[in-house]
């Protein structure tokens, strides 16, 4: 398979071409979107991420499926797998939105869905966790509408900013997800019929 639909999103490979992209837009990316995010690492020129991509590619991870996020034929961000455990058919999952103009439009809650769905239908997982600042109120209410429920809080653990900070662990099991998303499946579909009754 060359991609993974979801309603808005198209998820594909990364390209030697998606370094670049992802590199120009961390440069406008702002004190508050830095802070917010599910991972820290320091600054690294282009040529130096470059040179990891062509790294992985020739050595990649079997731990993870990591992904370029497309919408209206354009590059918006990346969702990834990482850290699958075959025993326990556990995964984590990351999501990143690139551009502040991308965001609130529907396209991670989207990209989420349609990885999580893949990952429990079509790489078997069982679970999958995330984990997220407390303070980032989007993405808690992103996760949680997409059936996470809050596992724990791991106190102190990740520095940045100066200072160590929580983390807040939500987890979903393949039976909560695909209930939810067969519900919602449903609800799109009879407001599809309803539409085109009234057309």
């Amino acid at each position: 398979m060359a991609w993974i639909a979801g309603e808005k999103v198209m998820l594909r490979a990364w390209e030697r071409e998606d370094v670049r992209s992802r590199w120009e837009a961390d440069q406008t990316a702002d004190s508050t979107e830095i802070r917010l995010r599910d991972w820290h690492e320091p600054p690294r020129s282009l040529q130096q991420r470059e040179a990891e991509f062509d790294a992985q590619q020739a050595d990649p991870d079997p731990a993870t499926v990591a992904l370029i996020i497309e919408a209206e034929g354009r590059v918006v961000g990346d969702v990834n797998l990482f850290h699958y455990d075959a025993k326990n058919r556990n995964a984590s999952i990351g999501l990143s939105i690139w551009r502040r103009e991308d965001r609130d439009r529907g396209y991670g809650t989207d990209a989420m869905r349609a990885l999580m769905r893949w990952g429990f239908r079509e790489f078997n997982l069982h679970r999958i966790e995330l984990s997220v600042a407390p303070e980032n109120e989007r993405a808690l209410h992103v996760y949680a509408k997409l059936g996470f429920a809050l596992e724990g809080r791991r106190r102190e653990s990740a520095y940045a900013d100066g200072r160590y900070n929580d983390e807040v662990i939500m987890g979903v099991l393949r039976a909560e997800f695909e209930a939810r998303d067969h519900a919602g499946t449903r609800e799109t579909a009879a407001g599809r019929t309803q539409s085109a009754s009234t057309a």
